[in-house]
């Protein structure tokens, strides 16, 4: 599932979605099974950088109002509330 400003979208595979740079978005796995994503992003410096330093570990210790300074020196901040999904069974 993926929520672009408004529109959710249950993308399959294959499926492509396009999110506006400004426009809120979000994303959740709501099948069973693996899941893979593919992003781009343009420009992408910013967000290569962020990612570099996640991979590094450099969050791992951070307080919510720290990884928030984080993503806002990359470019971007956190918006909420995240994507719900229950399962029906």
């Amino acid at each position: 599932m993926i929520k672009i400003g408004d529109v959710t979208h249950h993308a399959r595979v294959g499926d492509s979605v396009f999110g506006p740079r400004m426009i809120p978005h979000s994303f959740a796995k709501i099948g069973s099974g693996e899941g893979r994503l593919l992003q781009f992003f343009q420009p992408a410096g910013m967000m290569e950088e962020f990612f570099k330093k996640i991979s590094e570990g450099v969050a791992k210790n951070m307080t919510e109002a720290e990884q928030d300074k984080l993503r806002e020196a990359h470019g971007f901040k956190r918006v909420g509330p995240p994507l719900k999904y229950f399962k029906k069974f």
